[in-house]
């Protein structure tokens, strides 16, 4: 059995975060793409579920609103978990890390049933729906300068980033 390979110093672990965070982001985008292209190709699996639009427009938008307050108050109370740990900088950025894969899980929830629903009815909104939660999930992008902040990093431990 293989074991993880340990991240040894804090620039990496953020640039790995970083990566994952994008290898994410890119395969919803991925999806989104997959899923025009397959309805121009072969149009909705589910036309008929285009009579019940509003329905579905509301349900969406009631859950979507629901992930983002759930997804902000799981980032904000891990952010803060990760600024106030008296743990070195290896162990914030692993916090931080955790509390960005739970921000952009909750976050998902509506993009996937906004590309589901588009590919069951071929109706655009709900790819609407999808893109602007990963501007979103965009927002909180594990960049250096956006990770001091968060954080709120003393000179020695942003030094140890660059």
């Amino acid at each position: 059995m293989s074991k993880a390979r340990k991240v040894d110093t804090p620039k990496k672990n953020l640039r790995m975060t970083l990566i994952l965070f994008l290898s994410i982001v890119a395969g919803i985008f991925f999806f989104m793409l997959v899923s025009v292209l397959f309805i121009q190709a072969r149009g909705p699996l589910s036309p008929d579920l285009n009579k019940k639009r509003v329905i579905l427009i509301a349900a969406i938008t009631g859950i979507s609103f629901a992930c983002l307050l759930g997804a902000r108050a799981v980032f904000t109370k891990g952010m803060a978990e990760a600024k106030n740990s008296l743990n070195g900088l290896i162990d914030k950025l692993n916090l931080h890390r955790n509390t960005l894969i739970k921000y952009v899980i909750v976050c998902e929830m509506p993009v996937m049933l906004g590309i589901i629903l588009f590919v069951l009815t071929g109706d655009f909104i709900f790819q609407v729906f999808a893109a602007v939660f990963i501007g979103f999930m965009l927002t909180v992008i594990p960049l250096r300068k956006k990770t001091i902040e968060q954080l709120e990093l003393s000179t020695q431990e942003q030094s140890l980033l660059d």
